[in-house]
């Protein structure tokens, strides 16, 4: 594994573009007015490891525009020696550019599910362009402040650098003979298959499950696993051509995921790519990569693929929409660097992963996830019967301290992996659900480490130092836990009784930390929505959130059995005595009343103290 691209990351925005190179230029674009059915013309993809940009015939068949908003499409059939060799449309093919006599038409996109996998739709070059011409404020995003002391400039001038047009241009080919009519095709959109693929690397088989449910949401499909022998880092000099492969990276790193298909059309040092949607998630930041085909596997749009690892990190993907992807080379996406660190207590064996994720609050809960829960499945040899420890550190500023810091233990008996991680994916949600402002994520380190037992444990009994107590008295709770197959330990747990407690009996409940206490669930109502509740408040609510391995002691607040004038009369009590206290100067701040212990506290169980008069 590479240790040594995180390092880039802080370090890839010093690079400044001193020398000047060679850049593409637009070629002229055939209007999708003048396309008529019969035209013929070529398209250009990668198909094998030797790198070379291909061609195969394209035969238009019609066009299609339903106005009102649809996407126009031009249905064609593919043809010759490659479409001979690979047994049709590829998925990966997405983006390959299609010239009439020389000019641009458009990008190869979509395939027809179980029908002939040589027939496909072609995005027009004209819709794609629109996507240069979006505005693009994720540019400056979070940018300089993840960066902080690093200075990143463009160098305007390379902008407005001309290619030779002998280096550019494309083979001229003579349009075959026009029919007097017109054919208007009837495409269903539902039985199209968009012709990319995505990619993961360094996934195991478990991490490949949790990863294929985690981000079907988003639409990620045609999952495939690769093994590139790519090297991995920075290049800024990098340059592409049209139907050259790219990749698009939303982890880049130790794991890695994304999507490959092929470029459409460069000018200068910006591109577009694919002819459809990658997530369709508009104005993004995600890695624009160098791809590297391995090789073909033969089949129809609905399995046959381009397998292709990913290289060097070569630009930034900053619109991703219906038309197809845009990008700009040599400059770079704002990321999340994410170290995790995983140590296997029976072996002693500790292993540090890192990654960067692509900086999309969307998505960002959901990489972070499938980054941690990898590198634990990697290092175990099994989930199942594992108990394990997780700390994690998010550095934000959505917070004053600079740090949202968490630490739990889980069990599970078939996989705790998934168990673990789902902290993780609620703390990073949360930063990332600020409905202010951004918060930004300057990091996210996690420390995990497990044993292959279950440390779980009961409370079997309860015995407070005392049964008799006033309000404001500390009681000490012996607490006996009956450990999975192992000896009863005993834990004492402090009690501070409230100030505010009324005379007669006063039930505690006493269970683990993450278990619902049942007061809570016999509340009745009266529960603030959570959308009301400030974003501050949020953080500090999950912070403060009971932990699996804690015992925690809460009063039992029941309702059951009293009439709604005794309710109030207990009511109106309590206000009282908050009144007097206040005058008092007494604080009324409710105790932490709870204690950490070896175990998963897995059950609840009571006991009552009789309060009398303070």
């Amino acid at each position: 594994m590479q240790k040594s691209f995180v390092k880039l990351f802080f370090i890839l925005v010093l690079i400044f573009f001193i020398a000047p190179r060679p850049v593409q230029a637009m070629p002229e674009i055939f209007p999708f007015n003048q396309i008529k059915s019969g035209m013929s013309g070529k398209a250009y993809t990668v198909v094998d490891n030797s790198g070379k940009i291909e061609q195969f015939d394209v035969n238009i068949v019609g066009v299609t525009d339903e106005g009102k908003g649809s996407m126009r499409k031009i249905m064609a059939e593919v043809s010759g020696d490659v479409i001979d060799q690979t047994g049709g449309l590829l998925h990966g093919m997405s983006g390959s550019p299609v010239y009439i006599n020389g000019k641009l038409v458009g990008a190869l996109a979509n395939g027809f599910k179980g029908m002939n996998p040589r027939i496909a739709l072609i995005t027009p070059i004209e819709d794609m362009m629109e996507l240069w011409n979006l505005p693009d404020p994720k540019a400056q995003i979070n940018f300089l402040k993840i960066s902080k002391e690093i200075e990143y400039k463009e160098n305007e001038a390379k902008n407005k650098a001309v290619a030779d047009k002998k280096t550019t241009e494309q083979p001229t080919e003579q349009p075959a003979e026009q029919p007097t009519e017109q054919v208007d095709p009837v495409v269903d959109e539902d039985n199209t298959e968009e012709l990319e693929v995505f990619y993961f690397d360094d996934f195991d088989t478990n991490s490949t499950k949790f990863l294929r449910r985690e981000l079907q949401p988003f639409g990620m499909k045609n999952l495939l696993s690769t093994a590139s022998s790519a090297k991995r880092g920075i290049d800024p000099d990098a340059t592409l051509e049209p139907g050259s492969a790219l990749g698009v990276a939303l982890i880049y790193g130790d794991f890695s995921l994304g999507a490959t298909g092929t470029v459409t059309a460069v000018n200068g040092k910006n591109i577009l790519a694919f002819g459809h949607s990658f997530l369709h998630a508009g104005n993004v930041n995600y890695f624009m990569t160098e791809a590297s085909v391995i090789g073909s596997v033969s089949g129809s749009a609905d399995n046959g693929a381009k397998l292709a690892g990913i290289g060097h990190i070569i630009g930034r993907v900053n619109q991703d929409r219906e038309s197809g992807i845009s990008g700009i080379l040599g400059m770079f996406p704002a990321s999340i660097p994410m170290t995790v660190t995983v140590h296997d207590n029976l072996s002693d064996r500790t292993e540090t992963y890192n990654a960067s994720i692509a900086y999309n609050e969307n998505l960002v809960p959901k990489l972070g996830a499938v980054v941690a829960y990898s590198a634990l499945s990697k290092m175990a040899d099994s989930l199942a019967e594992t108990t394990v420890n997780i700390e994690f550190k998010i550095k934000t500023d959505s917070i004053k301290s600079g740090e949202l810091v968490r630490r739990n233990m889980f069990y599970n008996p078939t996989d705790v992996g998934q168990v673990a991680i789902v902290e993780l994916m609620q703390a990073l949600n949360l930063v990332c659900s600020n409905t202010k402002e951004e918060s930004n994520i300057f990091g996210v380190d996690v420390n995990i480490d497990f044993d292959a037992e279950r440390r779980t444990a009961s409370i079997v009994s309860i015995k407070p130092d005392k049964k008799k107590v006033k309000p404001g008295d500390t009681v000490n709770l012996t607490v006996e836990l009956q450990p999975y197959r192992k000896p009863v330990e005993k834990v004492v747990l402090p009690y501070t009784v409230p100030l505010t407690a009324q005379q007669g009996s006063l039930a505690l409940e006493i269970h683990g930390g993450a278990l619902v206490p049942v007061n809570q669930s016999n509340s009745g109502g009266g529960i603030t929505a959570d959308s009301n509740r400030s974003y501050e408040d949020k953080i500090k609510d999950f912070l403060k959130t009971g932990k699996n391995y804690q015992l925690v002691v809460e009063v039992v607040n029941s309702t059951e059995g009293k009439s709604k004038r005794q309710l109030r009369k207990e009511i109106a009590q309590a206000r009282r005595i908050q009144e007097r206290l206040k005058k008092e100067g007494k604080t009324i701040k409710q105790a932490e009343n709870k204690v950490d212990t070896n175990y998963i506290v897995d059950n609840v169980m009571r006991t009552i103290l009789s309060v009398g008069k303070a």
